[in-house]
Parts: C-alpha cells; sequence; structure tokens
C-alpha cells in the first residue's frame, strides 16, 4: 500500500484535484485519508465512478409517476443499493433500509446508506449466531 498525494492521484486517473479531494472528503475513497493539510489516497484505489441514472432505477413510467423530491429518493436508494453488500437480495436490503430513521438517512450519502443498511444486516446475522440465541429458542423465549 503506496500512499501518494490526491493531486497525483487525480492526474493518475484523468480527474480534476479539486474533484478527487471533494470525493476523499465525502468517504467515496475507502483509503483516503488526511496527513497534515494534505489528502493521501492508495495509489492502488481504483477511482469509483458509482453514478447511476434515473433511467437505470426507474422505468419511464415510474419516473413520470413521482415528484421530484420522489425521483430524488429513488435515485438516492438505487445508490445505496449499488454501495450495500445486501444490495442484491431486495427484501433484506429493503427490511434494513426501514429500520433507519428517516431524518437520519435524509443526512447520509448513498454509500453511508449502503454502510449503514450492511451494518443492521450484519448486526442481526450476528445475533442469529450468538451462543444464548439457542438457548433462547429451547427456553420459549
Amino acid at each position: 500500500m503506496t500512499m501518494i498525494p490526491i493531486t497525483q492521484y487525480a492526474a493518475m486517473h484523468g480527474k480534476a484535484e479539486v474533484t478527487a479531494r471533494q470525493m476523499a472528503r465525502r468517504g467515496g475513497l475507502r483509503t483516503a485519508r488526511k496527513q497534515g493539510r494534505d489528502w493521501m489516497v492508495d495509489s492502488e484505489e481504483p477511482y469509483p465512478d458509482r453514478r447511476r441514472r434515473m433511467g437505470e432505477a426507474l422505468s419511464k413510467e415510474g419516473r413520470e409517476s413521482l415528484d421530484a423530491q420522489q425521483r430524488r429518493h429513488e435515485l438516492r436508494v438505487a445508490q445505496a443499493r449499488q454501495y450495500s453488500r445486501v444490495g442484491g437480495f431486495h427484501s433484506t436490503f429493503e427490511d434494513n433500509l426501514e429500520r433507519i430513521p428517516s431524518g437520519l438517512a435524509d443526512q447520509l450519502t448513498p454509500e453511508q446508506l449502503g454502510w449503514m443498511v450492511d451494518l443492521l444486516a450484519d448486526a442481526y446475522t450476528d445475533g442469529q449466531r450468538h451462543p444464548d440465541y439457542e438457548w433462547l429458542e429451547a427456553d420459549g423465549d
């Protein structure tokens, strides 16, 4: 893992320095770390392009039936689904997404929302594997 300045990273990927810096600040680059006043990134980290077009998220009929706020929400959920490990499992993703308070979900970026869904899914799975779980099932609670 070789850390390089964000300016060099941006040049390697043909991106503007300000764009790469914003992505690092917002958590879009997983290995980005701030050292003093400079951002450093692992030279091996691929440049993420997880943009999701509305056409990919909803059908034309679906887009026309929603107002602007609903379309933004659907696009954010579609983007969060891409970031999430459980995004391909519709019911698991949706069930865990519903557990996140709407006020908190509105403040999170799509990537953070995807991570939050994964954390909730992991917590549920860990609880299912807990040693006391078998005892509780046998006891009838």
